[in-house]
């Protein structure tokens, strides 16, 4: 038997129900409306119009409605211009990619030579970074280079300080300490009295400033600025304001140093404001970047110096830039774990002994749960970790100052002295004083002592080796073929007869080929090559497949 139709289900809502929703939505328009007194916000009042009692309301009215069709014609006339700039802009791209069609053809060598030279560019990141740093050097009256708190030798140059004293213009140099909360404060007291007596230094806490998105729960993302205390700011401004004052004219104050010693942070701190970008990766700054501070002080902003491979392991492990990729990154680890005392890393990461690297970098990924299926840990999520909060700001390890630091080669009594004129000493020491009083420093039973690892050379532009394209063997004559400027300069009618030329230089020595190949033309009856090249040319250049294929 069918079975009989079933009713559809009502759709009626029961009261109780229907009573309960209505009350709700009651509830919700209450809470609006007290969120939006609490905030100071009313409702907008509807316009009341002209009342009919009020004098000259015909007039008032009149000039509304002039003023309502004033507002319609500008947004007209607006509309008709963009109209005709749009129809403006597309006359002139068609008439540039027409422009670029018409243009000379150029030869496969200049081409060649185009894509060899992008190439290189591209590539070679170490000659741009070079050069980079060298514009700020030329360009700034002020260089202050950035060091590390927590290893100062080793985030020093002594390179790029010679370059500096010898390019000239009275350019002073300041040395600021960054970091300085990562260090106790018996250690940063002994490094700024060491380091004064070369050139004068700025200790210096940078605040953080950084975008963060948070995803809050039902809503879009919002972007939040974390922001931290900066220490050193006003005392590095009061004496980069007194020196402009003594020179009387506006400075440019470039900031140079090794990557992640925090160089884009401090003019972040300065400016009070995120205008560099920065994070814990390396080699986030590649160009230039011009910040304007003050009236009087505009700051330049470098990419940071590359280490050459004469250093020693544990400076490139962490001053280098290589050291990011894989293959890098676990040999920096083992130079980084060697040089540390090993009860101290066990105390800090709260682990048990091991006895090579390898054995600690599974200790810390099976703390720290970076682990696979099978219970593998992930040796190189490891390895990016620790060398991350080594480079970064987190860890807190130091070096030992040495008693009596002799001045370098490169730095002499009177070069010291020059660097000190004009700058306001005694105010300085004072400022540090209370600045290293002022930070929360750890203590040295909690912080990691590390071997210090001395100077680091860098590298320049003049140390790097010239690499250029490799040349084909039709390049070996210079009159075949021209450079990419002298094309380009020249007419169509020159292009014209210099490839002409070119095709029948090569037509000749195929004929030459030809002739020492075959054996019963090669030598005429003096033992001599019968040929004339001249007669070749002014031959017709017609193919003829019977005689000439062969």
């Amino acid at each position: 038997m069918k079975r009989p139709k079933l009713r559809k289900a009502s759709k009626r809502m029961t009261c109780h129900k229907r009573f309960k929703i209505q009350k709700k939505v009651r509830e919700h328009y209450r809470k609006i409306r007290k969120e939006a007194k609490k905030r100071g916000r009313k409702k907008l009042k509807k316009d009341p119009g002209v009342p009919n009692s009020a004098p000259f309301k015909e007039a008032l009215l009149r000039e509304a409605e002039k003023r309502k069709q004033q507002l319609e014609e500008l947004k007209q006339q607006q509309k008709l211009k963009k109209h005709k700039e749009q129809g403006q802009k597309r006359k002139h791209d068609e008439n540039d990619v027409a422009s670029s069609k018409a243009q000379t053809p150029k030869t496969e060598f200049v081409r060649k030579k185009a894509k060899l030279s992008c190439k290189t560019v591209k590539r070679d990141s170490k000659r741009s970074f070079c050069r980079e740093l060298q514009k700020v050097i030329e360009a700034s009256d002020i260089l202050l280079e950035v060091l590390d708190a927590r290893d100062p030798l080793g985030c020093r140059c002594p390179q790029v300080e010679q370059i500096i004293m010898q390019s000239g213009g009275n350019k002073k140099i300041l040395l600021v300490l960054n970091k300085t909360d990562l260090v106790p404060k018996e250690n940063l007291d002994k490094w700024v009295h060491c380091l004064n007596k070369e050139l004068p230094t700025v200790v210096f806490r940078a605040s953080s400033f950084g975008k963060e998105k948070i995803r809050m729960p039902g809503k879009k993302k919002l972007y939040l600025s974390r922001r931290g205390t900066c220490l050193g700011g006003k005392s590095l401004l009061t004496l980069l304001s007194d020196f402009c004052k003594t020179q009387n004219k506006t400075i440019r104050v470039g900031v140079i140093g090794f990557p992640n010693v925090g160089k884009s942070s401090i003019i972040n701190s300065l400016k009070q404001a995120y205008a560099c970008q920065t994070g814990p990766a390396m080699g986030l700054t590649r160009y230039i970047k011009n910040i304007n501070i003050d009236k009087n002080i505009t700051m330049l902003d470098s990419p940071g110096i590359i280490a050459s491979p004469s250093n020693s392991a544990i400076a490139l492990a962490l001053r280098s830039l290589t050291n990011t990729e894989e293959s890098g990154l676990l040999d920096s680890v083992t130079t980084i774990v060697e040089h540390c005392n090993k009860q101290q890393l066990m105390l800090r990461y709260n682990i048990s002994s091991y006895r090579d690297s390898q054995e600690f970098l599974t200790l810390i990924a099976q703390k720290r749960g970076m682990m696979r299926k099978g219970g593998l840990p992930k040796v190189k999520e490891a390895a990016k970790w620790f060398w991350s909060q080594w480079t970064g700001p987190k860890m807190s390890y130091y070096c030992e100052a040495p008693p009596s630091l002799t001045l370098s080669s490169h730095l002499t009594e009177s070069i010291v002295g020059d660097m000190q004129q004009g700058l306001n000493l005694e105010e300085l020491e004072k400022n540090n004083m209370t600045a290293i009083k002022a930070i929360r420093s750890p203590r040295l039973s909690s912080s990691i002592l590390f071997q210090c690892s001395g100077l680091t050379n860098g590298i320049t532009e003049k140390d790097l080796p010239e690499e250029l394209p490799e040349r084909e063997e039709n390049e070996e004559d210079g009159d075949d073929f021209l450079d990419e400027d002298e094309v380009e300069d020249s007419d169509d009618e020159n292009v014209d007869e210099i490839s002409r030329l070119g095709t029948k230089r090569l037509k000749a020595e195929e004929v030459l080929l030809e002739e020492e190949l075959l054996p019963g033309k090669k030598f005429g009856a003096g033992g001599e090559k019968s040929l004339n090249v001249d007669k070749i040319i002014e031959e017709d250049d017609t193919y003829d497949f019977n005689t000439d294929y062969v």
